[in-house]
């Protein structure tokens, strides 16, 4: 089972599938919840029934829990905190089930000496701003962004979840910035867009009551940070992670007949509603 983390490195895909941008149903078991606005009270309400979706926050809590959620803000160590570079694969917060990866080989959380990203390029703590105040998260090299569940606090374990959503800055460009969620098995479940929001905060996150997700990719924008924004160009940061609690995989019989009972129970609810 360990050995199905590494495999699923591999993985890559792009479909098109466009969002509304409020909450609303894609599928009668896929719920999407989307928000944009200038600043973090435009989109603070669809956060929060977002995250009530999911439950209580389970923090570092070790091993998989029956219910609740993961939250990850990168604001630790405050304004002090020096910006930090993580080489593939990021750990840092697999005590919350999380490891991230990015073609670019890093991953970085801003920080002093020059906030959101700053020392990348000036411009920017002009046109990033945070949802939870001071870092942001962003890839480095690159302008994607692997997400791979494991059981909280295992770097290897692979892990499954029923939803995953973020807070995105400064989104310019529609259609650019996106979400495409994996299964377990690696077959695409659609990619979803992020909305705009210039010099503003979007958020986008999908709760997928008859699926599971192994593996979220993350685009953000058209461009990896160093350019200026502006024109053609879209550079994109992340701020807040929200996810519903992983779930270790169990062993790939019983994940099928998983998916195939919540597929009839979905087919049964159809049925029973036409």
């Amino acid at each position: 089972m360990r050995g199905q983390l590494g495999s699923a490195l591999a993985i890559a895909g792009v479909v098109g599938m466009v969002v509304l941008a409020r909450p609303a149903t894609v599928s009668a078991a896929t719920i999407v919840f989307s928000a944009s606005g200038s600043d973090a009270a435009s989109i603070q309400t669809t956060v929060d029934a977002y995250r009530a979706v999911f439950g209580d926050n389970n923090l570092n809590v070790a091993g998989s829990q029956d219910s609740g959620r993961r939250e990850i803000n990168w604001d630790g160590g405050g304004a002090a905190a020096l910006a930090t570079t993580f080489p593939n694969p990021q750990t840092t917060f697999s005590n919350r089930g999380n490891v991230n990866t990015s073609p670019g080989g890093a991953v970085e959380q801003s920080g002093a000496p020059m906030p959101e990203f700053g020392e990348i390029n000036p411009t920017y703590p002009d046109i990033f701003q945070t949802f939870s105040s001071p870092r942001l998260f962003a890839p480095i090299g690159s302008n994607i962004t692997d997400v791979f569940f494991t059981v909280p606090g295992t770097t290897d374990v692979p892990a499954m979840s029923r939803g995953f959503g973020a807070v995105f800055t400064d989104v310019d460009l529609a259609n650019t910035t996106s979400l495409q969620f994996f299964d377990p098995f690696g077959a695409s479940l659609g990619t979803f867009f992020v909305p705009t929001a210039n010099n503003g905060l979007s958020f986008l996150g999908l709760q997928f009551e008859d699926a599971f997700i192994g593996r979220v990719r993350i685009t953000t924008g058209n461009a990896a940070l160093g350019p200026n924004d502006g024109g053609g160009v879209d550079v994109v940061a992340m701020d807040d992670f929200i996810y519903a609690e992983p779930q270790a995989v169990p062993e790939p019989s019983t994940l099928l007949l998983l998916g195939l009972g919540a597929s009839a129970a979905f087919g049964a609810r159809r049925r029973r509603a036409l």
